[in-house]
């Protein structure tokens, strides 16, 4: 299935003032969605994600869909599109979405929109990104005389931008995401050798698409060519986003079921059912395991693991990593603690495989 998407990114309501400017806003979205080359028509279903330039996420309009997947997941967006054409009011909670601060736009680093379509026959597909610098550029190449009403608003609200911008102080730059930290490992779970040269500490989100394309693509092969060989420990620590409802009790399951030195195990099975995330999943996948049941519920049940996850979290913050898959890839300490290069997003292996040379043949 092809499909392609010709936006404009328009902010509504905009207030003079930069007060105002700093409070929840809604974000007149327009958009045109084509199905192998022809303008789709009928009742479609949506997914909208903002995220910076670094992969963190800055917000969503619900659950995130996995690729090829025709299942509606929580906060799916239904929208009538008519000869390619839709809108859609993001952040608007009467819409049933979460809302959204303008200032994290504002202060973000190249903020970008994903859309992701499903036409209720073939499958969430993604059609691409777009940045609001790049549908501000199309308006302005567009003939003034363009009947095209897309354009013409994003031409009109070029304007409003200016105005504003003009009429308040300038936002607070957002800092950039370190290049270097400071993580601990303590009693994480860990794949490979403790005398390794070189980890790698993962911050995760088990509903996160990203963590499970990290999982499912590249994870395998750094096992296979440098875990295995002696080379590297991975180490894996939890970062569950606010917005995703089942990422702490699925992070709760993976360690509880490491209680059992089953972590890995139960991991393979969250992530191959990220979108069926419940405790009575739990509890099965525990059965399959051959676990003790008992023991792993009770675990469940008492939030054992609640404040390590806290902790993570935590640990991943005063550092600056916000946003998952994040990594700390760099040499063991003999203090439980690893130094080093902080990679964001669901990086080919081939990124992390230029990094571990690198510290492998540095003198």
């Amino acid at each position: 299935m092809s499909i392609s998407r010709c936006l404009g990114f328009l902010l509504a309501g905009l207030i003079s003032g930069s007060a105002a400017y700093a409070q929840a806003e809604v974000l007149n979205y327009q958009g045109r969605i084509s199905v192998d080359g022809v303008p789709f028509s009928g009742a479609g279903h949506f997914a909208f994600l903002i995220q910076d330039t670094n992969g963190a996420i800055l917000w969503t309009s619900g659950d995130i869909p996995f690729q090829g997947r025709t299942n509606l997941p929580a906060g799916t967006v239904n929208l009538a599109v008519r000869d390619g054409l839709y809108s859609a009011r993001l952040g608007d909670p009467a819409a049933g979405m979460p809302t959204l601060e303008a200032a994290l736009l504002t202060q973000a680093v190249g903020p970008k929109l994903q859309v992701w379509f499903n036409d209720g026959r073939r499958g969430w597909q993604p059609t691409g990104d777009m940045s609001l610098a790049t549908a501000l550029a199309a308006s302005r190449n567009n003939p003034s005389g363009s009947s095209d009403p897309v354009l013409r608003e994003v031409r009109e609200l070029r304007a409003l931008v200016e105005h504003l911008q003009s009429n308040q102080r300038p936002a607070p730059a957002q800092p950039a995401p370190p290049s270097i930290a400071t993580v601990s490992i303590g009693d994480s779970p860990a794949l490979g050798s403790a005398d390794a040269p070189l980890v790698l500490v993962e911050f995760t989100d088990y509903q996160c698409p990203f963590c499970k394309r990290f999982h499912d693509q590249t994870l395998s092969q750094l096992v296979t060519n440098y875990v295995e060989t002696g080379k590297l420990r991975i180490v894996s620590r939890n970062l569950p986003l606010s917005f995703h409802a089942n990422a702490d009790p699925a992070a709760e399951a993976a360690l509880c079921a490491d209680q059992q030195h089953q972590y890995w195990a139960m991991r393979e099975k969250l992530f191959a059912n990220a979108e069926m995330l419940t405790t009575n999943n739990f509890i099965k996948a525990a059965g399959e395991l051959k676990l003790d049941v008992d023991a792993f519920q009770s675990c469940l049940t008492a939030r054992t693991f609640a404040e390590r996850i806290k902790k993570d979290g935590q640990d991943a913050g005063v550092v600056g990593i916000t946003g998952t898959p994040s990594f700390v890839l760099g040499r063991a300490a003999k203090d439980g603690k690893v130094t080093g290069a902080v990679l964001v997003g669901a990086l080919p292996y081939a990124s992390f495989e230029a990094e571990l040379q690198k510290l492998l043949t540095a003198k």
